[in-house]
């Protein structure tokens, strides 16, 4: 078989194509959505949402810091946050957002027992039929805590005695919500 310049012009093509794609995959970015450089961290745009490493800790958020910077959040919520060994995650099952809540505190605590050295303790705040312990703003201290995501008119995260308030106005101001308490308590955002 005689390898014209024709064919020889087709395998390069054919090589650069896939070595384009080999180099995407790899470096996990899309032309089209640059990296996001923010704090000294880059977030990267995947297929699971926003990648950045921490700590030596690959961790995805569903938004990217520079998007969560409008959302109203107290000076308070972010000194209760700050050196907490312990904090305690809670939502109410029959919410609205109920089931984006449950994930949005399932994926903080997951991603702090990653890279942090604090412990989270998961409840309801009505743990009626359920097997979680029942955490309301009752439980706050002034050394640990309580994250409560619930729905609302305005998305925004108040704080009051120890008890930080997560509301969401959307199903995904929920995840919202959990991104920007999970970039806080990560030293992402300030």
């Amino acid at each position: 078989m005689q390898w014209n310049k024709q064919t020889w012009m087709s395998i390069g093509i054919a090589v650069i194509m896939i070595a384009s794609v080999i180099g995407l995959a790899i470096e996990g970015t899309n032309p089209a959505n640059p990296p996001i450089q923010y704090g000294g961290y880059k977030f990267t745009l995947t297929s699971d949402g926003y990648r950045t490493t921490i700590k030596n800790t690959n961790l995805f958020f569903y938004h990217p810091p520079n998007n969560l910077e409008d959302i109203p959040f107290d000076e308070g919520a972010k000194t209760a946050l700050d050196g907490a060994r312990v904090v305690w995650f809670s939502y109410d099952p029959n919410d609205l957002y109920a089931p984006e809540s449950a994930d949005a505190l399932y994926y903080m605590e997951q991603a702090m027992d990653k890279v942090t050295n604090v412990f989270v303790q998961r409840g309801l705040l009505n743990a009626t039929g359920y097997p979680l312990p029942e955490i309301t703003c009752a439980n706050a201290t002034a050394s640990i805590p309580v994250v409560i995501i619930k729905s609302g008119n305005e998305t925004k995260v108040a704080h009051a005695n120890g008890c930080i308030t997560a509301t969401a106005a959307t199903r995904d101001s929920a995840y919202m919500l959990g991104d920007r308490l999970l970039y806080q308590e990560l030293g992402v955002m300030h």
